[in-house]
């Protein structure tokens, strides 16, 4: 059977250790990225080459010599996660979260936890020590972003319909979907973060706002910070400068803000920088977005506190804009483009400063690297070559699996995957995975879609009858919210 390869959706690197997250569909590899070698995995393994697979026998694999992690030559995940435990749906959303207590002779010991969550609303908890399945859970709905709070006893949890809810970290037997409602917007929340020293949770939202609450009692605002005039999709705070803030989405720049007061503090336009330097996307795939030939989409923002460097994906555009922070003027500034021959999904910087990027192969692009890295070199950039140890494990048995589930399967179907075609189980087509965009408003309120197919239907066949024209009134005296056209 052949096997094929889902590129990796998200990426997720610890603050302080060498442990990356690799999400491709309903399943996760977490990766030591010292040496390349894969640690865990909730997934058979198959190699892309010769079709060799590693099984999945609901087994935890420390014993064997083989499965040594200290080598990056090694195939063999240290721990299995029993196919059992894994998602049933694609997973959208993850967070890290690092418990330190004291033992009894008051040393302190480090116990990191992940949370993760799917388009089914499961949100799931893992001891990252040993790769167990702590606790599952449902949700109330789709969640777009997971933070701890500092202690990590709350698990906070920003949903697609503009609402943040509290979750103990270990949720009562009698009540499993157990929460809080700690604030709420009117628009699509689609970022979230937790402030460092944990007074307070900024949300961003679908309607331009970005919102500064007091933590944990969400309806105390503190601040508002204007002035995007397009959706904002990410938010990012400063790692060596925790009361700075910055957000993107699509609008043509990048805003730095200090958050507290909600001022602005600066501005830099992220398309011109793009615009001047050399692209190779085929006229079907430009980097701007299809909706409004002259906005561009930022996806992705991570930074680095050992370079102060910041690193943004645009939608479409093949490369990596890196900026540089200048400590003298406490502002943001251009410092170099990565071009890529591919156009990437999500990046991350790992511990030593080198960057980690996720590609969106298609199966026309088959030969190409799932995972590209760039080590940092004093103030530039070099990108390693794929023989390197430390992509080419995770580039040879990455997301390369023998086959989706029933489950998986009949998700993909539900949820109107019309770009799969299935042939024995394997992926034909791989979906578009670039839905940032549309976020972009819609003369119809997205919200209201559904009540207008409903309308659709119950008017299909009806003629131009009394019936019909009832139905017809009824329909359009509902409260539709139009959305204004900047």
């Amino acid at each position: 059977m052949m096997a094929y390869r889902l590129p990796f959706t998200k990426l997720l690197h610890h603050p302080t250790k060498n442990l990356l997250i690799l999400v491709f569909g309903s399943h996760f590899h977490a990766l030591d990225t010292s040496t390349g070698a894969l640690i865990s995995t909730t997934r058979s393994l198959v190699s892309s080459s010769n079709n060799d697979s590693i099984d999945n026998n609901n087994t935890t694999v420390v014993n064997n010599t083989e499965t040594d992690n200290s080598s990056s030559n090694s195939i063999h995940p240290k721990y299995i996660i029993p196919s059992t435990d894994a998602h049933l749906a694609t997973i959208r959303t993850l967070a890290f979260y690092d418990r330190v207590y004291f033992n009894t002779s008051s040393s302190s010991i480090s116990s990191t936890l992940l949370a993760t969550s799917d388009e089914n609303k499961i949100l799931k908890i893992w001891n990252c020590d040993e790769w167990k399945l702590r606790n599952t859970r449902p949700v109330q709905k789709r969640v777009v972003s997971i933070a701890f709070n500092k202690d990590g006893s709350q698990i906070v949890i920003a949903d697609k319909f503009g609402d943040v809810y509290s979750h103990p970290l270990d949720p009562p037997e009698d009540k499993q979907n157990a929460s809080t409602l700690l604030l709420g917007h009117v628009s699509m929340v689609t970022d979230m973060v937790i402030t460092p020293n944990n007074k307070y949770v900024i949300t961003c939202d679908r309607d331009e706002h970005i919102r500064v609450s007091r933590f944990p009692k969400g309806y105390n605002i503190e601040s508002y910070c204007l002035g995007h005039k397009q959706f904002v999709s990410k938010i990012h705070i400063l790692p060596w400068a925790n009361d700075l803030l910055i957000s993107a989405g699509g609008d043509d720049f990048i805003a730095l803000w200090d958050y507290v007061p909600g001022k602005l503090l600066q501005t830099l336009n992220i398309k011109e920088i793009i615009e001047t330097k050399e692209t190779y996307n085929d006229e079907e795939e430009t980097y701007v977005d299809s909706e409004d030939s002259n906005s561009i989409v930022i996806t992705s923002i991570t930074s680095s506190p050992i370079s102060k460097h910041i690193a943004l994906t645009i939608e479409k555009f093949p490369g990596i804009v890196i900026l540089d922070w200048n400590e003298t003027e406490k502002q943001i500034q251009y410092l170099q483009t990565l071009n890529l021959s591919i156009d990437p999904l999500d990046l991350a910087y790992d511990i030593d400063g080198n960057l980690w990027v996720s590609n969106y192969v298609k199966e026309e692009q088959s030969n190409e690297s799932l995972i590209t890295v760039f080590k940092k070199n004093d103030n530039e950039y070099e990108k390693v070559p794929e023989d390197h140890s430390l992509v080419k494990q995770i580039n040879e048995y990455g997301s390369t699996t023998g086959k989706f589930s029933p489950q998986m399967i009949l998700y993909l179907i539900a949820f109107n995957f019309n770009t799969l075609s299935f042939t024995k189980n394997k992926v034909e087509i791989i979906p578009d995975l670039y839905i940032t965009s549309q976020l972009r408003k819609n003369l119809v309120d997205w919200r209201e879609q559904d009540d207008d197919d409903d309308d659709a239907q119950s008017l299909e066949g009806e003629g131009n009858n009394n019936t019909s024209k009832q139905k017809k009134s009824q329909g359009s005296k509902r409260n539709k919210k139009r959305v204004k056209i900047e």
